[in-house]
């Protein structure tokens, strides 16, 4: 889209825009669906299979694994392929493949073998998905309506983080673990539904070049990911942080059941007022964006990374300390997600998006996938507390890149350097 063109586009215009709006809802059913199958996989697995805080890493290993083998080849071929189509089919493959907990279970034939195959493979499909979308809305969203885009579709993501853990407790505890997953598999073919009403010319608006072999492609996405430093280190810092994460996120659950001895309404309560702090920052990234900045808004959520050592006296206040790290963290994750979203979709050439998406999300599965394992493998050998307090410790350093760079003196994402094209 010209530049002209952009500037016509008034402020609010996406509220008006069929694409986005379709495009918007179906994101949102889907993720509210995602967020409650997040939060019952592991549920059903410590209290129906009695899984141990290892078992549940590899558990949530196997989603981060998926991303790693699924991203590149998924990057590349995305730029090639129809995005809304592809996205479709991911949604209804996702749908028959969760639809068979419930019957296995039915049927008492569930097994953590089975779980694990369930995570990995319905998180390749994801994969696909996430990168298709991540690219398909550019194409018709002007670049100054990016960071507007992306702070509603993280409002949703936001939103779904806050019930879905909730809603999803108390389904369990109304119909069943099993049976709750059920609302993961409509929420997927609502979503396939409501992306068949967006209507785009991919073809039209991505510059269409004679694509080279399938490994020059992967490393052309490498050297763009890497050919700015800004791109670079907040590459650098969402990768640490994201290995942190998963460290983390493989023993929360468990520490708060096992050692704290939450209820499941209790753990319900705990991530639907944690989660809260990341959606009312997801309402707020535009206003936060527009007065701090869209590029220094980066630098200033590091800060709130040490977040992880409040659990320290959550034996004594087993609700407050652990609803105030989530929410702390969720924050700050939320506003420098939108944010760095937001610089790469701008400064990427569209046909080469794709690719740049999935080499980060290949980076943050190979991040995630051996901090779930080595979080879980930590939390059996000491203990799921002190594998918080290391996993905080290394996303404070994991900071730093940005914290050292040029987003401390750089206001908005306009101001810092695009990408036009990479020397093969």
């Amino acid at each position: 889209m010209s530049e002209a063109n952009c500037l016509s586009i008034e402020k609010g215009s996406l509220w008006r825009d069929r694409n986005f709006m379709c495009l918007w809802m179906g994101q949102s059913v889907s993720e509210m669906g995602s967020s409650i199958t997040n939060i019952i996989l592991p549920l059903l697995a410590i209290t129906t299979l009695s899984a141990t805080p290892g078992e549940i890493g590899l558990l949530r290993a196997m989603a981060s694994i998926a991303v790693l083998l699924a991203s590149i080849p998924s990057g590349v071929y995305i730029d090639r392929f129809n995005k809304r189509s592809l996205m479709i089919v991911c949604d209804f493959v996702r749908a028959a493949i969760l639809v068979t907990v419930p019957l296995f279970a039915f049927y008492d034939q569930l097994s953590m073998y089975w779980l694990y195959a369930v995570s990995f493979l319905c998180s390749v499909f994801s994969v696909a998905f996430g990168i298709a979308y991540h690219s398909y809305y550019p194409i018709f969203v002007p670049r100054k309506d990016l960071p507007e885009a992306n702070s509603k579709i993280e409002t949703t993501e936001s939103a779904a983080r806050v019930g879905g853990p909730g809603i999803g407790t108390f389904m369990a505890g109304w119909i069943g673990a099993p049976l709750t997953l059920l609302f993961d598999v409509v929420s997927y073919i609502a979503s396939a539904v409501l992306l068949s009403f967006t209507k785009t010319d991919e073809s039209s608006k991505v510059k269409v070049t004679k694509r080279p072999p399938l490994l020059q492609e992967i490393g052309e996405g490498f050297k763009l990911l890497y050919a700015n430093s800004v791109l670079a280190r907040t590459a650098m810092t969402t990768i640490g942080s994201m290995f942190c994460l998963a460290m983390m996120n493989a023993v929360f659950l468990y520490y708060l059941i096992s050692d704290l001895k939450l209820s499941p309404q209790m753990v319900g309560i705990v991530f639907f007022i944690g989660e809260g702090g990341g959606l009312l920052a997801a309402i707020l990234a535009s206003a936060l964006m527009r007065s701090v900045g869209s590029a220094k808004i980066m630098w200033w959520v590091v800060f709130l990374s040490p977040a992880g050592f409040l659990l320290g006296g959550a034996q004594s206040h087993p609700l407050l300390l652990p609803t105030l790290y989530l929410c702390l963290t969720s924050v700050r994750f939320v506003l420098f997600d939108i944010a760095q979203y937001s610089y790469r979709q701008s400064s990427c050439p569209l046909e080469s998006l794709g690719k740049v998406t999935a080499s980060i999300r290949t980076c943050i599965g190979i991040a995630a996938a051996s901090g779930a394992i080595f979080g879980g493998w930590l939390g059996s050998i000491v203990s799921p507390v002190a594998s918080i307090f290391i996993a905080t410790v290394l996303m404070c350093v994991s900071s730093l890149p940005v914290v050292f760079s040029a987003l401390r003196h750089t206001r908005d994402i306009e101001d810092l350097p695009a990408l036009t094209h990479v020397d093969r």
